[in-house]
């Protein structure tokens, strides 16, 4: 409990949070069914999922399906998937994403 506080005030960490995301520009993401680069990537909310620290999901208008880019803890990320699986009723792709290029 100690090192939160001498990391700031909680509006100065979340602040901080919330400058760390806005400088993560989204990762260039290939469709996992059609290899088509998707042009945006929408950034989801992780604050809630434990060893997830950035999460991106674009949809492909080639071929009409979701693609998703999670980065974090190796088990988190498959739990992830395994939830993503479940909701869909049936195996989800794993692909992978290239970091965006630096500016």
């Amino acid at each position: 409990m100690g090192q939160a506080k001498s990391r700031g005030t909680q509006e100065a960490r979340i602040a901080e949070a919330v400058r760390f995301a806005v400088q993560e520009k989204p990762p260039t993401i290939a469709c996992n069914v059609c290899q088509v680069v998707l042009a945006q990537a929408e950034q989801l909310d992780t604050r809630g999922l434990k060893g997830i620290e950035l999460a991106f999901k674009s949809h492909c208008t080639a071929c009409d399906q979701d693609t998703w880019a999670v980065r974090g803890e190796a088990s988190a990320v498959r739990a992830f998937y395994a939830a993503l699986e479940k909701s869909v009723g049936g195996p989800v792709q794993l692909g992978s994403a290239k970091p965006p290029l630096s500016s």
